[in-house]
């Protein structure tokens, strides 16, 4: 018997599915096989074909045993119709690992909160990131087993940065278009960017970095803090994007961990128990904080930090918390 992981291709900018094939690699690792779904088809025949064709040739393999389906795959329809017959006719189980949730960043979306939820239930066991998130999911009836992940894994090709001088420089790194707190931060430490889609008006000491493959962009990151921050707000993470920060493990944190850069994060965020219990970086309230924040880090302190983050980084290259997973979907 085999175990599988059901992938979409994922365009987009900034990485798009780079945590999703991060996992494929580490699975494949673990001895699970790859089967990917595209979901953009171009009108709803080529989906109709697309998903009672090729989708469900998967299910003449005869030898399936666990499925762990990367979630979300943008498409209810073929979702849907895959679960169903997983269901239906295979006895493995059926692992969802959640990657985001829709209806946490739709806020009000009922109809989508309930198809998810509905969705979730259908599995034998889901990977969650973390605890808030896995309370969050228990408050929304969700009574299927979950596996918290702790922090996304991140294949990361380039050298984990050296031990630089503290100069309390700071970086960011995302799709900067919907980051439009850099519009009215202010500080007196340069914070440097990198993506795409930079907002034209921001202060002096906000320089732009450029926009870099997820292969080559931790070359660049060569600074002593990286940036866990979101919403259009500089004093609380707000608005869709910054509410998300209380629930999702965003993944620039894996890559500024692997790139060997401790972490100033939102105090609120759900990600800041791992960084203080892992003594990784530093909380703050709002970003008017940034400062004296920086100014109490000792350049003994950062070293601590940054020998920490190293120790961490290495886990996260070689895959530690997805293999860590797999181990518990075998006790369960």
């Amino acid at each position: 018997m085999v175990n599988y992981v059901v992938t979409s291709n994922d365009p987009g900018k900034m990485g798009g599915g780079k945590a999703k094939e991060d996992i494929i690699k580490y699975l494949k690792q673990e001895n699970y096989e790859s089967f990917k779904v595209n979901p953009y088809q171009k009108n709803k025949l080529a989906k109709l074909w697309y998903t009672h064709f090729h989708l469900m040739n998967f299910f003449k393999k005869n030898d399936i045993h666990d499925v762990i389906m990367q979630y979300p795959i943008p498409s209810q329809y073929m979702v849907g119709k895959f679960v169903h017959r997983l269901k239906l006719e295979k006895k493995g189980r059926l692992i969802i690992w959640i990657h985001d949730i829709q209806s946490l960043q739709n806020g009000r979306d009922q109809e989508t909160t309930s198809w998810e939820i509905d969705l979730f239930n259908q599995a034998n066991i889901l990977v969650v990131h973390n605890e808030k998130m896995r309370i969050w999911l228990v408050n929304q009836k969700v009574t299927v087993p979950m596996i918290v992940l702790g922090i996304f894994d991140y294949d990361n090709p380039q050298a984990i940065q050296k031990l630089h001088s503290y100069e309390k420089t700071i970086c960011f790194a995302g799709a900067l278009f919907k980051s439009t707190f850099l519009t009215k931060v202010k500080t007196k430490n340069k914070l440097y960017t990198f993506g795409p889609d930079m907002p034209k008006q921001h202060s002096k000491n906000i320089i732009y970095g450029g926009q870099y493959s997820p292969e080559e962009l931790s070359r660049h990151l060569t600074q002593n803090f990286g940036l866990i921050w979101d919403g259009p707000e500089v004093t609380t993470c707000a608005g869709t994007y910054g509410h998300y920060l209380l629930f999702n493990n965003p993944h620039k944190t894996s890559l500024y961990i692997s790139s060997g850069i401790p972490i100033i994060i939102w105090k609120q965020a759900a990600l800041a128990d791992f960084v203080i219990n892992n003594k990784i970086g530093i909380t703050i309230n709002n970003l008017s904080e940034l400062d004296n924040a920086l100014d109490k880090v000792t350049p003994y302190d950062y070293q601590l930090m940054k020998a920490n983050v190293d120790e961490i980084a290495k886990k996260i290259r070689a895959g530690y918390y997805t293999k860590q997973v797999v181990e518990k979907i075998k006790e369960i």
